[in-house]
């Protein structure tokens, strides 16, 4: 073997172009940022979503309300502190409308979680509206869940 063939084959894999950015449509995007959002609750991860979730996040929930992503997300990082864990986060009848550079996600969720040693249940409705930053990401911006 030549010893500039190594080199050829170096330079060349230099000049070869950047894959293409695959596009897709801006319902699966929205979809596959909420599927993120759900397996950041589903095992207590944070840093999941705090990266889709804005900072002024807002959470209508049950009657009461939530401002800043740092309260929405507080919660979680103490029930992962105390040991406790989400056994199922499901969203059933998933619904999404895009809306230029909004999007409102709709569906039914069942959660249950184990904290203190105590089972709770939740089920009910959630509207999520996302809004398309100018890095092509879809962020969380409300939440509004009903039982």
């Amino acid at each position: 073997m030549s010893p500039s063939l190594p080199l050829a084959l170096v330079t060349l894999a230099l000049v070869q172009p950047a894959p293409a950015r695959v596009r897709t449509d801006p319902e699966s995007a929205v979809s596959a940022t909420l599927e993120e959002l759900r397996k950041g609750e589903l095992f207590l991860d944070v840093d999941t979503l705090a990266k889709n979730i804005a900072a002024s996040f807002t959470l209508i929930d049950g009657g009461f309300r939530v401002s800043g992503s740092f309260a929405y997300l507080e919660p979680f990082r103490r029930l992962r502190e105390r040991g406790g864990q989400v056994g199922e986060l499901r969203f059933e009848q998933l619904g999404v409308r895009v809306y230029g550079a909004s999007a409102i996600a709709s569906y039914r969720y069942v959660k249950s979680w184990k904290d203190a040693g105590v089972r709770h249940t939740e089920r009910g409705w959630s509207s999520d509206v996302f809004e398309f930053r100018d890095d092509g990401a879809w962020i969380l911006v409300h939440r509004h869940r009903c039982r």
